[in-house]
């Protein structure tokens, strides 16, 4: 027991230096559900082999694909009973266990993905017979679904193998559990940075069309403090919309103007996924100037996926500036004719 409690401690003391780094991957959560021990008795014996269990969870995120992960689960109250020497001998305790291992991920879409983990569990059964503790093999696989900015919920099927130490005769425990975790890294609403508006070459107010009208863009990004979609959504924030103003004033302006929309994304999820979801929100942003009486036949519509990134797909804040929507409106040049 006391190798439980001082593994715990250990993994608890991480948090806050994890916490403190810049860009933090370091998550934190509970899971509960059933717990089943098998082959927990010799045959004809009724003992108790299903329980409810539950647990805490710490890991650090150091990628996408890759992170530690080391959970800390009371895994039930259970009746055992073992043959020792003909005799059938039994013992009713508390089961905990203690496990850490790397976890790999796949993400089938940007906000889901499937993952894997094998390592260690240090387990004690804490019994009327006496207490024993022992480490076996652990394999679990789950499902990871990013609910929120900060919040995600699993569902995750955790297996012990052969535990096996005096009371416990290579007896099995299963874990089905549900949880939630809370990611400390991660900034609320995914932000966008300011737009980043080229503001055109003042004209002097004239009757006549001046003979040049300067390019204009404005790109949309995840990568500040101005929220550009919702978390999880297709539509426009309002400041957003706002933001496409000065180029909607220009088309209105000037029925020569045209403009080409393009969308980005980072390189998490799937190629197809994600352009896909370019095309779709380069048409969100192009639907504002069409509800602004825009002729469809005056924009370029088009999506790039994650084919041409600005910044580092291996960070937070890199990810956030590949998330954008690009417009722009090429110069105007007015041919006089005498």
């Amino acid at each position: 027991m006391k190798k439980i409690v001082t593994s715990l401690g250990l993994l608890m003391a991480v948090a806050p230096t994890a916490y403190a780094q810049q860009d933090s991957g370091l998550y934190m959560g509970g899971r509960i559900g059933p717990s089943f021990l098998e082959d927990s008795c010799v045959s004809d014996t009724n003992c108790g082999d299903s329980e409810l269990g539950a647990g805490i969870i710490t890991g650090y995120d150091f990628n996408d694909w890759f992170a530690l992960e080391g959970t800390y689960d009371y895994l039930g109250r259970f009746d055992t009973a073992f043959d020792q020497s003909g005799t059938t001998v039994g013992a009713s305790g508390d089961l905990t266990a203690l496990t850490l291992a790397p976890k790999f991920s796949y993400h089938f879409k940007p906000d889901t993905a499937l993952y894997g983990k094998l390592g260690g569990a240090m387990w004690d059964f804490n019994s009327n017979a006496g207490d024993r503790d022992d480490v076996s093999l652990m394999g679990a696989l789950g499902v990871d679904h990013q609910a929120t900015e900060k919040l995600n919920v699993r569902l995750e099927y955790q297996h012990i193998n052969d535990m096996d130490d005096g009371y416990f005769s290579s007896v099995d425990n299963n874990l089905v559990t549900v949880g939630m975790t809370y990611h400390f890294g991660r900034t609320d609403n995914e932000p966008m940075s300011e737009p980043m508006v080229e503001e055109p070459m003042m004209e002097e107010p004239a009757p006549e069309p001046q003979p040049v009208v300067e390019p204009q863009s404005i790109v949309l990004s995840e990568a500040g403090e101005t929220e550009m979609f919702g978390f999880d959504k297709a539509t426009l924030s309002e400041p957003a919309v706002a933001s496409l103003q000065p180029l909607v004033d220009r088309l209105l302006r000037h029925e020569e103007a045209t403009a080409t929309i393009v969308g980005h994304t980072d390189s998490k999820g799937p190629a197809a996924y994600n352009q896909t979801l370019s095309e779709e929100r380069a048409q969100v942003v192009a639907d504002v100037f069409l509800d602004a009486g825009i002729d469809a036949e005056r924009l370029t519509v088009m999506g790039k996926g994650e084919s041409s990134p600005i910044a580092s797909n291996e960070t937070i804040q890199g990810r956030a500036q590949n998330r954008r929507v690009e417009v722009t409106s090429p110069e105007i040049v007015y041919v006089e004719v005498n």
